[in-house]
This record gives C-alpha cells, sequence and structure tokens, in this order.
C-alpha cells in the first residue's frame, strides 16, 4: 500500500539533485533532522566548554595549593586575575582551594551529565534521519512505474533499504562525532590561542598543512568504500535470489558449487573491506604521527626561539595532550565518514531513479468502471528498445460479465496483456478502453482499485490467514471475509489449528500450493473487483483442486468480469471467449467448441492433444 506523503516531504530537485554527494548528505540531514541537530550542536558546545573550564582552572588551583605562577608569563597573568576575582568575592583564603575544586569537580560532573544528553540527541538525530530515508526511499520504490522496476533487480532494492541505509546511518554517527571533537577543539585552540598566539598559530598551520597532505588519503578512503558497497551489493544479492531458489538448488545437488560461488564473492567483499580499513588506519597513523611531530618541533622553537614561559608551556602541552588526540579522532570519523558515503550516493542513485519513473499520480475523479467491455485497440508493446515487440497491432475485447480467456504458447504475450489490462503498463502504440473511456496512465491507479489479482506463483506473507487476507481490503469485516474464503472454496481456513490466526509460513509454505492458491483467490475477491485477473492461476495444480477454484471462478459469472491467462483445456472449456496469441497477436479466436472443432488448423490439434494428455 502506497505510503501517504508528508509535509516534510522536500520535492525532487529539493532532496534528488545533482549536488555533490557531500553536500548533497549534508542538505538532506538538515532537512530531515534540523532542529535536532540544533539541540545536539548547543549540547556539544555546552559540554566542550564545560571541559575547556575544567581544564584551565587546573592552574589557578596550583596557584591557590601554593605554587608561585606570578611570573609565568600569560599564565601567571591569567592565575593573578582568578586571584583578584576571588578578593572580590569576599571569601576567606582558607576556602579559596576548597571553592576552585568545588568548581572543578561541578565543572567535570556537568560535563559527565551533557555528555549523555549528547549521546542521546545523537542517536535521536540519527534514528529520526534513518527512518525519514527509509520511508522516502520505500515510497519512491512502491510508487516507481512497473516497467521500471522489472527492469532493475528487486534485491538492488532490498540491499538499499538495509545495508546501505545501515551504512548511511553508520556515517551520520561519525559526522555528527565528527563535529563533536571540532567544537571542543575549537574550545582548547581558543584557551591555546589566549596563553600563546604565536604558538598555536604555527600549530595550525602545521595542522592544515597536514590537513592538505591527507587529501590523498581521503580520497582513497572514499573509492575503496564504493568498492566496498558495489561488492557487499554482489554478495547481498546472490545470497537473496539464491535462498528463494533453494528448493531447487537441492534438487540439483549444487549446494557446493553455490557455495563456491558465494565464498568468491564474500571473499571479495571482505578484501575490499580489509582494504578500506587499511586506508582509513593508514590516514590515521600518518596524520597522528605528523601532529606529533610537529608538536615536538614547536615546543622546541617555543622555549628555544619564542622564549614561552615554562609554566605556559605546561599548561599548553597539557591542552594540546587534549586537542591532538581530538583532531586525530575527528580526522579518523572523517575518513570513515567519507568511507560510509558511498552507501549515501547508491541509496541517493536509485532514489532518484524510482522518481524519475515515477508512476503519474491518480487524476481527480472516480476513475474508470466497467460495466460493457474492455477493449484493445491495435495494441503494440516492447520492454525495451532494443527489443522485439511483445504485442504487434493486437486488438480484443473482454466482455463484462464473462469469463475471457488468454492462450498461447510461453512468451507470446499474455501476462503482457494482464499487465496492460490491469493498467501496470501503457502501449507505446494503440489504446485500451474501459467501457469506452482511455485507460491512461493517469486513471490507472483508480482502476486496479477495482481489479482483483492471482498469479501462479502465489507468495503469501509470513502472517496469519487473517492478515494475509486483510492486506488486499483492511477494512474487512470477518463476515466478508468468510464470505470471500466460501466463495474460494477455501473453507479449509476455518478447520487450521488456529482458524484465521493460524501463521501460514514463510511464503505461505506451511500451506499445499492449491491452499495457498485458494487463499490468494479469497484476498482477491475480498477487493469485490470489477474485473478477476488469473494469471496460469491453476496451471500446476492438481485435478481436484484445479476444479474447486474453476467451480467458485464459474459462480462468478455474471457479476465478475473474469480475465483467465491459461493453458489447460479443463481451465479453457469454461471460457465464453477464448483468444489464442501467437508472436504478440491474435491468431484465433472463438468459444470453446468453435475453436476445438477446426481439425484442419494447429489450434484444435493443439487442444487435442492437451486435451489427451488431460
Amino acid at each position: 500500500m502506497p505510503v501517504p506523503p508528508t509535509d516534510s516531504t522536500p520535492t525532487a530537485d529539493q532532496w534528488a539533485g545533482s549536488k555533490r554527494p557531500i553536500l548533497q548528505y549534508i542538505s538532506s540531514l538538515i532537512q530531515i533532522a534540523r532542529w535536532q541537530l540544533v539541540a545536539a550542536v548547543v549540547i556539544m558546545t555546552i559540554t566542550s566548554l564545560t571541559e575547556g573550564l575544567g581544564v584551565a582552572l587546573l592552574f589557578p588551583i596550583l596557584q591557590v595549593a601554593g605554587f608561585n605562577l606570578a611570573n609565568q608569563g600569560h599564565v601567571g597573568h591569567y592565575t593573578g586575575e582568578v586571584r583578584v576575582l576571588l578578593v572580590r568575592s569576599g571569601l576567606a583564603p582558607t576556602l579559596w582551594l576548597a571553592t576552585l575544586l568545588l568548581i572543578f569537580m561541578l565543572l567535570m560532573g556537568l560535563r559527565s551529565l551533557f555528555s549523555r544528553v549528547q549521546s542521546v540527541l545523537t542517536f535521536r538525530t540519527v534514528l529520526t534521519y534513518e527512518l525519514a530515508l527509509s520511508r522516502r526511499l520505500y515510497q519512491a520504490i512502491i510508487n516507481a512505474d512497473w516497467l521500471f522496476l522489472v527492469r532493475r533487480r528487486s534485491s538492488d532494492f532490498t540491499h538499499a533499504l538495509t545495508a546501505e541505509l545501515a551504512r548511511v546511518a553508520n556515517g551520520t554517527y561519525l559526522l555528527i562525532g565528527t563535529v563533536a571533537n571540532a567544537i571542543l577543539a575549537l574550545v582548547y585552540i581558543a584557551l591555546a590561542l589566549k596563553l600563546s598566539a604565536g604558538m598555536t598559530s604555527l600549530v595550525l598551520a602545521t595542522g592544515a598543512a597536514l590537513l592538505l597532505v591527507s587529501r590523498r588519503w581521503m580520497r582513497a578512503v572514499h573509492e575503496s568504500g564504493t568498492a566496498v558497497s558495489e561488492s557487499v551489493s554482489e554478495v547481498y544479492s546472490a545470497a537473496t535470489e539464491h535462498l528463494q531458489n533453494l528448493k531447487a538448488m537441492k534438487f540439483y545437488d549444487a549446494q557446493t558449487s553455490d557455495l563456491t560461488m558465494f565464498s568468491s564473492l564474500q571473499s571479495s567483499a571482505l578484501q575490499q573491506s580489509l582494504a578500506n580499513t587499511r586506508s582509513q588506519a593508514a590516514a590515521a597513523f600518518w596524520f597522528e604521527a605528523g601532529s606529533l611531530a610537529v608538536l615536538g618541533a614547536i615546543i622546541f622553537a617555543s622555549l628555544e626561539i619564542l622564549n614561552v614561559a615554562p609554566a605556559s608551556i605546561l599548561l599548553l602541552l597539557a591542552i594540546f595532550t587534549r586537542l591532538i588526540p581530538r583532531l586525530a579522532a575527528g580526522q579518523s570519523q572523517l575518513q570513515a565518514f567519507l568511507s560510509e558515503l558511498p552507501a549515501f550516493e547508491n541509496l541517493m542513485t536509485i532514489y532518484r531513479g524510482c522518481l524519475a519513473n515515477a508512476e503519474v499520480p491518480s487524476a481527480p475523479g472516480p476513475g474508470p468502471s466497467l460495466a460493457q467491455e474492455i477493449r484493445l485497440e491495435r495494441v503494440s508493446f516492447q520492454y525495451e528498445a532494443q527489443r522485439p515487440l511483445v504485442l504487434e497491432e493486437l486488438s480484443l475485447t473482454i466482455a463484462a460479465g464473462k469469463i475471457t480467456a488468454i492462450v498461447g504458447s510461453s512468451g507470446a504475450g499474455k501476462s503482457t496483456i494482464a499487465d496492460m489490462v490491469n493498467g501496470l503498463l501503457s502501449p507505446i502504440t494503440g489504446r485500451v478502453l474501459v467501457d469506452g473511456a482511455e485507460l491512461t496512465p493517469q486513471k490507472a491507479r483508480t482502476w486496479r482499485r477495482h481489479v482483483g489479482y492471482v498469479a501462479q506463483d502465489t507468495v503469501l506473507f509470513h502472517d496469519t490467514v487473517r492478515a494475509n487476507l486483510r492486506w488486499a481490503n483492511p477494512d474487512a469485516s470477518e463476515q466478508e471475509m468468510q464470505e470471500g474464503l466460501s466463495l474460494a472454496a477455501a473453507d479449509f481456513a476455518f478447520e487450521l489449528p488456529q482458524g484465521l490466526d493460524t501463521t501460514v509460513g514463510d511464503r505461505g509454505m506451511l500451506l499445499s500450493h492449491g491452499q495457498r492458491q485458494r487463499i490468494a483467490l479469497a484476498r482477491a475477491l475480498l477487493r469485490k473487483p470489477g474485473l478477476l485477473i488469473l494469471d496460469e492461476a491453476t496451471s500446476s495444480l492438481d485435478f481436484e483442486n484445479e476444479k474447486r477454484i474453476l467451480d467458485a471462478i464459474e459462480r462468478l459469472q455474471g457479476r465478475t468480469t473474469v480475465l483467465m491467462i491459461a493453458h489447460r483445456v479443463s481451465a479453457i472449456q469454461r471460457a465464453d471467449m477464448i483468444y489464442v496469441i501467437e508472436n504478440g497477436r491474435v491468431a484465433e479466436s472463438g468459444d470453446w467448441h468453435s475453436l476445438s472443432s477446426r481439425p484442419s488448423d494447429r489450434v484444435g490439434s493443439l487442444f487435442r492433444l492437451q486435451d489427451a494428455l488431460a
């Protein structure tokens, strides 16, 4: 069911533009979690200030404790200012040390408290952003045009909504951590500038040079992150597709070869991840080693050339020993963020693709209704420009209240006709008419509300029978569900261990194929459809289960229009009109008796052969 948009949902131009990835990422983060980010930055600033003020109190405490720092340059001047404040406060000198220690402990306690609040705010920001991205991407996928969706691997969408989204969330943590370290670094830099502007300026200049040098490492980390995203996507796709075909794999005893293939893909992904980690570790090592070497050289120059007072050097060391790890951590977090950024790029590529191929919005009004007929007029269709036409100048009529069957060999275009009738596909030429009104893309979604659909490979959700029924009609009452099950010859559902509250298992595997088909038919009938499409819905059933479903379908005649795509004679012969499709065209048409009485053509021969096999 489509997720309704919200007022906060940005337009395609706002959220999926052509900005550089990191700018687009930051822009989307601000749009989605603006106020959480503001609150987090405020708390980060307060946390950093309390820590910085705590460090700044160390030398006044030492001065009051008996160390003479009066002639120690900026430190002496600073401790003197604190002493003047203590004198003006009116406190007895014997309480100065206790007061300063109490303030120091209070500041450190506040720092711990604000750090805790900062952690909660960070998590809240990340969670808000992750949920918004997930919702918007999922909304874009389910509202995309069907033709676009069938051209992509479904595992690509699943991978983006799970693994890639988790990487984006981790990247958000890293980015916010980088900001927190940057704010604290600014506080320490301000303190250092107060003590020695010359020495601090040298440190900042060399730090900027180190950052410029590390740009090469940043590019390498981003490139390896892209490779990680691609290789993990391949592993995810392989795992999804092969697990979906696990039964066939066991039939063919292909576990060994399948494991070899999966292990090869996984090994490649792990090697890419290892290369990415090496790039990050190398960047962090050289930045930290370079920072320490530069700091040592600057301290030596400050003592021998700038003549900075020893006490100032000591306090600067205290500050820089706190600052350097913060800078290193920030740089490491930035590298890790760049490693996760390709996940956001991949996510946005899928999002932009879905937006560019979105279904046309529904036109206002009730939409088409079926009272007379559905008519295909000279329709042609192809899935891709370089491929041959699937349908070519095809015309047929589906009478309201009747059963119409479409038959033909595999690949003749039968399922394409069904998808065109229900509005999932639009012809490249020709028209689809419902009671004389053209079924345009603007009317397709409202039209599908009047359509029920049952496919050959019915997949139920891993939930109860009741939940699977209500998936098609959330407002269905108990009586309506009972009527739908009875009409679909699915009364067995009431005899299950927990009745309609029985869980059907993964893809409905705890039920037989025939039971799944009848539950699917009941689900379709709950929509009270004007048109019921059965796409090979009985082809793989045994005779007894097929008869039950066909009897149920026949009881719908007169009140529901049925379009049946089938191969078996037992299903075809119940139709009021049969169209034989060959190479995308109508080769023959008529009722069962008129078609089967043509012994000279291939259609009659085909029906007699199928009848004999049945």
